[in-house]
């Protein structure tokens, strides 16, 4: 065998090796990737935590104390508030969970798996917000509606609550528009990195 056959053979096996080695470096930069994205997402989640935190510590004050008391709204707010944070905390904890999961992943199969099942828990956390302020915007604004307007005419009532509603949409669009743009892009980055790693698995 001459020199040219042995160059040609050489060079098909480093043909070979081509595309495994760039596959893996395409790995290794989608894990990368989708570590930092899965780490803010945690990040994000706690200072949101933080900051309603600190909202909701203005009400622990004797004026707004006095007045949620007045309004009737006493053992719907402690409630709210227990229900509320017990499921933030569980969902930073899984947050936590999805990232140390991620940040280990050692095959693209698993790296795939762990990107799904992040973009659902996110998913869970947007629609559980939603619900939640749903169901206490509502009981708030009934009672303390029905509160001020007891003795007034039914027309003032539905004037009342038809304001009410034209709020509550309002806020209702701003905390989608909110959750869409801060979790939103986020969770859309590691669908495309999921779709990178598809092509991957496809070719392997």
């Amino acid at each position: 065998m001459d020199k040219l056959d042995l160059l040609k053979q050489d060079w098909k096996r480093q043909e070979k090796n081509l595309p495994r080695l760039k596959a893996e470096e395409i790995y290794t930069m989608m894990h990368k990737k989708s570590t930092s994205i899965v780490k803010w997402i945690f990040i994000i989640s706690i200072a949101e935590f933080v900051f309603w935190l600190g909202i909701e510590s203005l009400s622990f004050f004797e004026t707004g104390h006095n007045l949620t008391q007045d309004m009737g709204l006493g053992t719907f707010y402690r409630i709210s508030l227990v229900v509320n944070y017990t499921m933030i905390v569980v969902f930073i904890a899984l947050f936590f969970r999805n990232y140390k999961k991620i940040s280990t992943d050692d095959s693209v199969k698993g790296l795939m798996r762990n990107i799904i099942i992040t973009r659902k828990t996110v998913k869970a956390y947007v629609w559980f917000n939603i619900v939640f302020f749903t169901i206490s915007f509502m009981v708030t604004g009934y009672i303390t509606i029905d509160k001020f307007t007891g003795s007034e005419p039914i027309k003032v009532k539905l004037l009342s609550l038809g304001f009410l509603f034209i709020v509550f949409l309002v806020f209702l669009l701003l905390i989608v528009g909110f959750y869409r743009l801060l979790y939103g892009i986020l969770t859309r980055r590691l669908y495309k990195n999921y779709k990178v790693l598809k092509k991957i698995d496809r070719n392997d």
